[in-house]
């Protein structure tokens, strides 16, 4: 009668060896100290062939380095210096990361009526639709949150009040400074400073 094979497992990702190069690379990172502490560099050149250059006679540290450095095809998201996740858009192009900045825009219809738009509070983790109730109760007007363009939502208060408006969110929330309020006039970012 024939015994049955051992099969040793890898002890945290619970892959056989033989799977390593098959793991993302955030897995592979994991498996890559037990690998080198088990396992020759000549099986490692053998069964790890998409990592095989990690393996070519150089030391540990370097073979970290090369790790590192290493971007997988499938990968969506890249951590940057700072801890900020960066995100990846289809064909390996970056999402720029949007400078969180207040817009504030006046404007008239039907020749004495106006609206106050406020753009850009949701970059600034605040949630739109208190902020518009907010406005709503404090200005005795109606506000709301509509689709702005490119799909963005932003904050129509009836009525001219941009310079109550700043005042208040200046006010309310601390995490929003003059630096980052502008106006929108003349199709212009003006600084509100």
């Amino acid at each position: 009668m024939v015994e049955p094979v051992e099969i040793e497992f890898h002890p945290v990702t619970g892959f056989p060896p033989e799977y390593c190069e098959f793991v993302p690379k955030g897995e592979f990172e994991k498996c890559l100290p037990w690998l080198l502490e088990n396992r020759s560099k000549e099986w490692l050149q053998a069964n790890c062939q998409n990592y095989s250059a990690f393996f070519a006679d150089e030391p540990e540290d370097a073979v970290r380095e090369k790790l590192e450095k290493l971007s997988v095809a499938g990968a969506r998201d890249k951590k940057t210096e700072d801890g900020e996740i960066v995100k990846k858009l289809p064909g390996g192009k970056v999402k720029k990361k949007e400078k969180p900045e207040v817009i504030l825009e006046r404007s008239v219809r039907n020749k004495r009526k106006c609206i106050t738009t406020i753009r850009g509070m949701e970059t600034f983790d605040i949630k739109l639709p208190e902020a518009a109730k907010l406005f709503g109760k404090r200005f005795a007007c109606g506000s709301s949150v509509v689709k702005g363009p490119a799909d963005k939502e932003q904050i129509d208060v009836q009525g001219d009040f941009l310079e109550e408006i700043a005042d208040l969110i200046l006010e309310k929330w601390e995490q929003i400074t003059e630096k980052d309020m502008y106006l929108w006039e003349n199709n212009k970012k003006v600084p509100m400073v």
